[in-house]
This record gives structure tokens, sequence and C-alpha cells, in this order.
């Protein structure tokens, strides 16, 4: 008997976001700061970008002045081409810069602190939430066991509790933005995020085939074994790449802001979109361009590619062929950023507009209270642009609503729903809970118990614990306290 090895070739066609959409994706996260710094790096690699406007300069596309008509840029990409063989794209018009107002952020730490408030759990689980918010490691995982954790807190903090404890608390913490904060692995992560998107979205095959990709087949997807993977799985080699492609786009790091915790310095915000109001009907706003110039392609190097071009290559020398290829590949990347910069503008504009659309009345008021429940996918759906591409943008930018700073995540307000399938809004409940016991008899205050049945006769029906929490976070003592002769 003889042993050999046999040597096959097969090939495997994997769908993978384009370099196009790659650099838009990245672009879309940056605030207006990074972007300003981003495009200054690529006029200095790349010399066939440079600032200026083209010939043919387009209509500024910067501002949205009538939310009410949907005129803006919705279908300015159709017109970004000159007619010429090879296109040429630009940015919008350079406004004067006005001096921008700008307030403080808290790290990150303190951000997910603070959404502790948004859950109605008991004192011990604040605690073990924060201890665990304080155990994140630089990509927002927990890394070590939680029986280790158990044990520090026994031993240094005199603290007994179970792996039940925390598992119950890092639960919790694992419903905190960013998506996938608190995962204890990749795979964990990654189904985090994913479970996310389809509590917002139900309708996305794609999506629900990429999570079972990441629940059954994880080896498989970490090794790119599509061909085994469709096989184990039972779908077709489109469905899996559709479902790959929505991986993709997925971040494995939600915690690499972590390590502004180790700053003690105030950061400062620079808001991505100014919007006005006449507090009466009308809303507009403006996307911040910053310092970012109006981009094009060298006219020059176009017309050095166009002569290499109508020479035959038979005639070219190497050294002609050489700088035929590095033009060529400079003029196109150039192309693809300044197209990417307008793919960038377009999206946080349609966005942004849809926003103030869906949140109309806030926007007049800027009251709580006037807050509609608000999804991504409600945005999504309005813009036609992916949810995961709203996600981007909401997590990253701020806007600057009649002098008063506000992420784009304020805007959003999920109600949550108690055991009777009804809907709670935070907003109206601080308001209510507060007129309640303003009205009340201060000779025979009103007990916590008897505030959640008014509550639940007015549309907000909490629990005791739940009105003693907003309670607390409001100041206003308990109903002994609060007894007047």
């Amino acid at each position: 008997m003889k042993q050999g090895q046999i040597q096959e070739q097969s090939g495997i066609q994997v769908q993978r976001l384009s370099p196009q959409q790659y650099l838009v994706t990245k672009l879309i996260e940056l605030p207006v700061t990074d972007l300003e710094q981003r495009v200054r790096d690529e006029l200095f690699e790349n010399v066939a970008l440079e600032e200026g406007h083209s010939d043919d300069e387009p209509a500024d596309l910067n501002d949205a002045n009538d939310i009410g008509e949907q005129t803006e840029t919705d279908n300015f990409a159709d017109n970004l081409y000159d007619t010429d063989d090879l296109p040429v794209y630009q940015t919008g018009r350079r406004e004067p810069q006005e001096e921008i107002p700008i307030g403080d952020t808290r790290s990150f730490i303190e951000d997910l602190e603070a959404q502790i408030a948004d859950y109605d759990v008991t004192p011990l689980d604040r605690q073990l939430i924060r201890y665990l918010i304080g155990s994140l490691d630089d990509r927002g995982f927990i890394d070590r066991p939680l029986r280790n954790i158990a044990d520090d807190l026994l031993f240094n903090h005199n603290i007994d509790v179970t792996n039940a404890d925390l598992e119950r608390a890092l639960g919790i913490l694992q419903q905190f933005d960013p998506p996938g904060i608190g995962a204890r692995s990749l795979q964990e992560c990654l189904l985090l995020q994913i479970d996310r998107l389809l509590a917002e979205s139900d309708t996305s095959s794609s999506l629900r085939l990429a999570r079972r990709v990441v629940a059954e087949a994880f080896p498989l997807f970490e090794r790119n074994d599509t061909e085994r993977m469709a096989q184990q799985l039972g779908v077709t080699p489109d469905q899996l790449r559709a479902a790959i492609q929505s991986i993709g786009r997925l971040n494995p790091h939600p915690g690499r802001s972590l390590h502004e915790a180790a700053d003690d310095r105030a950061q400062t915000i620079i808001p991505d979109f100014l919007i006005e109001t006449d507090h009466e009907s009308q809303v507009t706003f403006t996307l911040n361009q910053g310092e970012v110039p109006p981009l094009r392609v060298s006219r020059d190097y176009l017309d050095q590619l166009r002569t290499y071009q109508q020479t035959a290559d038979s005639q070219m020398t190497r050294s002609q062929r050489d700088a035929y290829t590095y033009t060529r590949q400079k003029v196109e990347a150039a192309q693809m950023f300044v197209q990417a910069i307008q793919q960038r503008r377009h999206t946080l504009i349609v966005t942004m507009k849809a926003i103030v659309a869906l949140q109309h009345d806030f926007m007049l008021s800027q009251d709580d209270t006037q807050l509609h429940p608000l999804r991504l996918d409600d945005v999504a759906q309005r813009t036609g642009l992916n949810i995961s591409t709203i996600s981007r943008v909401v997590a990253s930018k701020y806007a600057l609503l009649d002098g008063t700073l506000y992420p784009l995540k304020h805007f959003f307000l999920r109600a949550k729903t108690n055991a009777e399938g009804q809907e709670i809004l935070k907003t109206h409940v601080g308001p209510l809970l507060r007129q309640l016991i303003d009205d009340e008899d201060k000779r025979n205050p009103l007990s916590d118990e008897q505030l959640s049945q008014l509550m639940r006769q007015h549309g907000q029906p909490i629990s005791r614990r739940t009105v003693a929490k907003y309670r607390d976070e409001m100041n206003i003592p308990t109903a002994a306290l609060r007894r007047r002769v």
C-alpha cells in the first residue's frame, strides 16, 4: 500500500464589505473633529486629492431648512458625476465657520453607570453591576469567570454573593448601550448585538440566519469554512453570504472607548447637528461640516490619466506603464474617498431628518414628556437605510438643539412593557409621580403602594418598588417624612 499526498484546489466565494462600503462605514462613525483629521491625513497621503470646487459645483446640501417638505438630499447621489469618462466628485460649498458651543461629556464608565437608573434593580444588583462595569477589559468584555469575581467580592469587600446573583446582574448590564457590552466571549458579544437588532426589527431573514451562524456554527465561522457552514445550517451559499455580511457590520470590541475612563480631564463635544426651532411649528437643522474643505480629484492627474489611456500599451515604456498604474490608483482612491464623504453626509442628513420628523413635538418643546416611543428600526424604515447604519450614526453623534446639547440616542425612547403587556414610558413616569405627590394631602401623604395604584389608574402601571426607585431619584422623601401636622 502506498501513501501519498494529493493537493486539490477549490474556490469559495465569500461576500465581504467592499472597500467603498467599509470606508463609508468608518467615516460615518467619526465625529466631526475626527473627520477633519481624517480628511487632512488623506489630503497629505494622496497627491490626486485636493481642496477646491469642481467646475460644476452642485447646490449646497448642508442645510435642511424645511423638514416637512422632504426635499433634502435623498437622491443627491444620482448627480455626483461629471459627464467625462472619469468622474469627479465634490463635497458641498464650504460656509464661513461660526463659533460652535461645546459641552462636557462623561467618561464611558460614567455613562454605563448612569444607565443603571433606567432599570428596576435591587440595591445588591446595583452594587454588583457597578463592580462588573469596573471589571470590563479594554474590549468591553468580562474576561474572568464569575466565580473568581464572587471570590474577590467576598475577600476584598466582604460581600457574599452567588454565581446566580452575578449572572442576574450581568444579564442587566448586557442590556446597556453599546450593544455587546459585558460579553464573556466574542461569540456572546455578537449574539447580544444580533438579539438587540432582532428586537428592533424581526423582519431580516439574513439577520436571523446570522444568529444561527454565530450560535450553531461559530468554530466554522472563525475558520471561514463557508462550505461546511452552509451544509450544517442547510442554507444556500447566497443566503450564507448575506448572513456573514450582516455579522461583518457588528462591533467586536464594544468597549473600545473604555480608555476614556482613565482620562480625568473633561472632554469637549462638538455637535454634529445644529438644530433651531421657532417653538411653534418650524424646525430647521444644519449638518456641521467643521473645517472639512470641499474636495475634488486633481485635474492634473485626471489629464495625465487620460493621456496614458489614449496611448496604446505596446507603445508605452515600462516606466510609463508604472506611472500609469500609479496615477490610476491615486485617482481611483481620491474618487472613492470624496464619494464616501458625500455618502456620509447624505446618511447623516436623512437620518437626522427622520429623527426630527418623528420627534417633532419634542424638538419644539424640549420637554421629555413629548418624546414618542422611537426605535432604530423606525428610522431605518423611514430612510431606507440599514438598521446597523442608523445605529452607528446614533451611537457617536450629538445635536445642539436651541442651545442645549443632546446625544442622538436621547431622541430614541423604547417603551417598556410590564407583566400585563402594557407600555411604560420613563419620560411620563417622573412628572406624573411628582404631580401626584404635589397634590396629595400632606396630613395623610400617599404611601408607595397607593402611589403605584394611582399611577396605574393614570396609564402608568408600575410596581411599588419602581415608585420607590423614582421617588429616590427625584429626592422625594418617604410618606412618613412628607407628613405635616
